[in-house]
């Protein structure tokens, strides 16, 4: 069985103003909501025997990030949850491959990294409630 490999992506300023949106909405179904982050999840499925080398996650990590944020990307998510949190994610169902992922993985083989044969995105949220 190929490995699924997650890269996570620290939201940018954009996204940041998107969480305060959908925190003010859903305040209004959930009072006790405190706050809410938000990351995306690139969800890679590689099909080579080993691992991916340095230089090959070196582009992964590249192709995923933004390229005006340093250290956008990492393999350890950036929502730490605590006692009072939920974490969610959101995306798409593992049964189909979607066009979005069809286009990131002929990306990959431009760049290389032939063994990418399926590339999922996923939302994640931190909602942080009182107890």
């Amino acid at each position: 069985m190929s490995p699924v490999l997650h890269f996570y992506v620290r939201p940018s300023g954009h996204e940041g103003a998107a969480s305060g949106h959908t925190r003010r909405k859903l305040q209004g179904k959930l009072p006790e909501l405190q706050g809410i982050e938000t990351e995306l999840c690139y969800n890679v499925n590689w099909t080579a025997e080993a691992l991916p080398s340095a230089e090959e996650m070196k582009k992964l990590m590249w192709l995923f990030g933004c390229p005006l944020l340093l250290d956008d990307v990492a393999r350890e998510s950036w929502l730490l949850s605590g006692s009072s949190d939920l974490l969610l994610e959101v995306g798409p169902r593992l049964n189909f491959s979607t066009p979005t992922s069809t286009n990131i993985v002929s990306v990959c083989h431009a760049a290389g990294l032939e063994p990418v044969d399926r590339v999922e995105t996923t939302r994640r949220y931190r909602l942080s409630v009182w107890l």
